[in-house]
């Protein structure tokens, strides 16, 4: 009896069919597209700000680049990108300086000061529920995309929480 292949359900089911490194399926298609159909590929484009984070089996682990930029110019070439919540949950952010540095502030103080009346070790569902929250009052105007990261009693969790307050739990962003 033949096993016929299962379509996949979500995102991870195409990761780990993928597992093995990069995808070569669309390569020839791009290149009859750029040559016969006269469709330029797109090129690479500076965005601004990288952000990135892992989720490990017993741990979680943040990057951010360091230069801060405002439009092509850079304004600042050692610029801290990742920011303490609590000894077991940090944030890496994007977006305008003044309001991340804002943001993460007010989240480490909110979040020392339930560590100080529970006497327990913050969860991160905590951080990123009272995050998303803030942001979704202020419907975007706050400039700060997140990747929030961090390992607590259920385990090791990272989200990525966008400046109108939605949030994603991913095993990498």
């Amino acid at each position: 009896m033949a096993v016929l292949p299962q379509a996949p359900e979500d995102y991870l089911d195409v990761l780990q069919t993928q597992r093995g490194g990069f995808s070569f399926e669309l390569c020839k298609r791009n290149a009859y597209l750029a040559s016969k159909a006269q469709i330029k590929p797109p090129t690479a484009m500076k965005t601004g700000t990288t952000i990135c984070g892992v989720q490990l089996k017993d741990a979680v682990v943040l990057a951010a680049d360091t230069r801060a930029t405002e439009g092509p110019m850079v304004a600042d070439k050692n610029c801290e990108k990742l920011h303490y919540i609590a000894n077991n949950i940090y944030c890496a952010g994007a977006g305008t300086a003044a309001d991340l540095e804002h943001t993460t502030a007010i989240m480490e103080s909110q979040i020392e000061l339930l560590r100080m009346a529970t006497g327990t070790q913050p969860r991160v569902c905590t951080v990123v529920r009272r995050l998303s929250t803030m942001l979704f009052k202020y419907q975007g105007y706050i400039g700060c995309a997140l990747v929030l990261g961090g390992v607590d009693v259920t385990g090791p969790h990272l989200y990525q929480i966008h400046p109108h307050g939605s949030t994603d739990k991913l095993p990498f962003t």
